[in-house]
């Protein structure tokens, strides 16, 4: 197992999400690392968040030079910034939070994504985005809902979040499918306290103000919506109908490929022109290399 190899060469590695290193996460993260000259660094998929969370945890004594990063999620701000202001953490694990929901909220800032070179001529690209997170605001909020209650039942509800934005058409309508999902109703006899009706209504009420600001239809410079809505599912719409990526033989990429390119291009800006989390995390791994 590579994990081994690093083990006895003294190999630093960053651990990241995603089901193998054909993922956007551990694809522009080597990109990141490597155009600002962490060539010492390799980056590895290890799946899921928990995955990751796990073995962090477990492998902090035996392999100092791991480190592991992941996503938001639901997470509270307060154990974002432990994350960072501790990093690295020989007592407990050498793991960073995204600030940001996912890798992908990155890449749906427009101030970022407008940098692009495969942005279509004459798209408004700040517009584009806001009415993406406008359709799916209150869709990502019942989203945010369920992860916040796997983590107070502490595991994730083996339930599948939720698709369709046009069934989330108002807070109201949010609201509904939440009370109505099958997989919740199921388990409150269970965990009675956590999935009272009014505990999944505050959770989820709290989520859409934090998202909106108090303001509707979302606007920039008011709420989280941009940091914490679903970057991963905005950025793959903005990309497919914004952007157009060929390859040297004039052929255009689609799918995976081509959101992976558009994010790989952005990172080999200069560093300066970063979104900060990304000039954080070199730096970071700067001194944790100068350290050796």
């Amino acid at each position: 197992m590579k994990m081994q190899r690093g083990a006895s060469t003294g190999l630093h590695t960053l651990f990241v999400e995603g089901k193998d290193g054909q993922e956007i996460d551990p694809v522009v993260m080597k990109e990141l690392l490597h155009n600002n000259g962490l060539t010492a660094i390799e980056v590895q998929a290890m799946g899921a968040c928990d995955n990751v969370r796990s073995a962090a945890q477990a492998l902090i004594k035996q392999h100092p030079s791991y480190y592991f990063l992941i996503d938001r999620d639901d997470q509270e701000c307060s154990a974002v910034e432990q994350s960072w202001a501790k990093f690295p953490d020989p007592a407990a694990y050498n793991m960073l939070i995204w600030r940001k929901r996912e890798l992908e909220n990155y890449f749906i800032d427009p101030d970022y994504l407008g940098q692009s070179k495969y942005l279509k001529a004459g798209v408004d690209i700040r517009q584009r985005i806001l009415d993406e997170c406008n359709r799916r605001l209150f869709l990502d909020a019942a989203n945010l809902t369920l992860y916040a209650l796997g983590r107070q039942l502490r595991k994730p509800l083996a339930i599948p979040h939720f698709a369709d934005p046009l069934q989330f058409k108002n807070k109201q309508a949010g609201m509904s499918q939440l009370s109505q999902l099958a997989g919740l109703v199921g388990k409150r006899a269970e965990v009675a306290d956590i999935l009272r009706q009014d505990t999944i209504e505050g959770i989820y009420a709290r989520f859409v103000a934090e998202l909106s600001g108090g303001t509707l239809p979302l606007q920039y410079g008011l709420g989280t919506w941009l940091e914490r809505m679903s970057g991963k599912e905005i950025f793959r719409v903005v990309a497919n109908e914004c952007f157009q990526v060929k390859t040297i033989a004039n052929e255009q990429l689609q799918g995976k490929e081509k959101y992976q390119q558009i994010a790989r291009d952005l990172v080999k800006l200069p560093l300066e022109q970063q979104p900060t989390d990304f000039q954080d995390i070199v730096g970071l791994l700067q001194a944790r290399l100068g350290g050796f």
